[in-house]
């Protein structure tokens, strides 16, 4: 299922309480994400610190006795990420979740939609961003000292980073004639981004012309209050922490699923 995402803007971040009031029209000034302030607000600007992005099941280099036997090493993924999902346990769906979930086996994304008043909302849940992609368990035969000292500043590695794991969303809202309001977001465990706004017009004129509709302003680049307002309006059409914070860990699980039938179709094909 292709996602047409519009290009991530280079947001900033602004605070949810403003310590000084602001006129009419204020803009809002970049500034470096912080952890734990409101849930919603606006994207890091670019001079933040490149986050990197982490899920349960972090990766290793495997090396071992099987290393080059690729039907063996096909059994060992499986066989370890089926391990890990057996010892996984699925968050329980949260109170007042509001929308169905259409979860198709061997795609990379997962759909939420529900209806809201006159509107519709559907939201795409892309997969957890792992780095290089996921891997299960440890080494085969690592034990020396240099490795479990290794092993133990990956670890702490990986303490650091388990706050900043997110997923990327794309949040459509539609009625039944006129405009769609579509946002790029990316929800973390202490707060939800908006990484960019658009005002999409339904046409089905095609006449082969190139056109180049105004987009409005950058997100960040709207006054204050009209930001906040929009960080309300998700809010009330379900975009919660509660609901992202339990799409991440169905994602993460889904990834390990999803990798299990990757890999188990390639030792089919390989086997053949």
């Amino acid at each position: 299922m292709a996602m047409a995402l519009a290009s991530a803007t280079a947001a900033a971040l602004f605070r949810s309480a403003l310590s000084a009031p602001h006129g009419a029209g204020a803009r809002v000034r970049p500034q470096r994400r912080q952890p734990f302030l409101a849930p919603l607000h606006a994207a890091k600007g670019p001079g933040s610190a490149p986050v990197v992005l982490e899920g349960k099941a972090k990766g290793k280099k495997k090396k071992g006795p099987s290393s080059g036997n690729l039907p063996a090493a096909l059994d060992v993924e499986i066989r370890e990420a089926q391990e890990y999902l057996d010892s996984d346990q699925q968050e329980p769906v949260p109170e007042n979740f509001p929308f169905e979930l259409i979860d198709e086996e061997g795609m990379s994304v997962v759909i939420l939609r529900r209806d809201y008043k006159d509107e519709k909302v559907e939201v795409t849940v892309s997969m957890p961003n792992l780095e290089g992609g996921p891997e299960f368990g440890d080494e085969d035969g690592e034990g020396d000292g240099e490795s479990a000292a290794k092993d133990d500043g990956e670890a702490e590695e990986d303490d650091e980073s388990a706050g900043e794991s997110s997923i990327s969303l794309k949040v459509v809202v539609s009625k039944d004639s006129g405009p769609e309001l579509e946002f790029t977001c990316t929800a973390f465990r202490e707060e939800i981004t908006i990484d960019d706004m658009l005002i999409v017009e339904k046409t089905d004129d095609d006449d082969g012309e190139e056109k180049f509709p105004y987009e409005g302003p950058e997100f960040t680049e709207l006054p204050v209050n009209v930001q906040k307002g929009l960080f309300k309006y998700l809010e009330q059409r379900g975009v919660t922490l509660s609901a992202t914070n339990y799409m991440h860990d169905y994602m993460v699980t889904k990834q390990a699923q999803e990798y299990i039938r990757w890999m188990t179709k390639l030792k089919d094909f390989v086997a053949q």
